[in-house]
């Protein structure tokens, strides 16, 4: 199953456990298969390397270069798509999820943030929470 994981979901998966963890296993498990596009791929690097969270990155067993690698390797990235429709004002990065999740054909969205997942859904793909996500995936 074609997914798309909110950066959210990554750090706080990596970082603070909990349901977003529980999702991030599912892709080692290859119960689903997270999408990205080279954009928003590079932008959860580049949030996995922020200052910010150099505390939690060295509580990890292993090292985000690792953790992105071993992510390639599960994952679908896709180009950059050419127009990015803008359906979310108050955050401009969350359309490139829409984007992405829409050129992936993704059954779902995960994500933490409420702008998303107010939309319920989007082309057909559903917007969900981690928890939501979890209940879906058991059945």
């Amino acid at each position: 199953m074609r997914v798309v994981l909110d950066t959210n979901i990554f750090v706080s998966g990596l970082f603070f456990g909990g349901t977003p963890r529980k999702v991030l296993n599912f892709i080692e498990e290859k119960l689903v298969t997270p999408c990205f596009t080279i954009k928003t791929f590079i932008e959860l690097e580049r949030l996995l390397y922020h200052d910010k969270f150099t505390k939690q990155r060295n509580l990890l067993p292993f090292s985000i270069t690792d953790f992105l690698n071993r992510l390639k390797n599960y994952s679908l990235i896709f180009p950059q798509p050419s127009k990015i429709l803008i359906i979310i004002k108050e955050d401009l990065a969350d359309n490139y999820l829409l984007a992405c999740a829409r050129l992936s054909q993704a059954s779902f969205i995960v994500s933490g943030d409420d702008h998303l997942l107010k939309l319920k859904e989007f082309h057909g793909i559903s917007i969900v929470s981690p928890r939501e996500f979890l209940k879906i995936v058991k059945k």
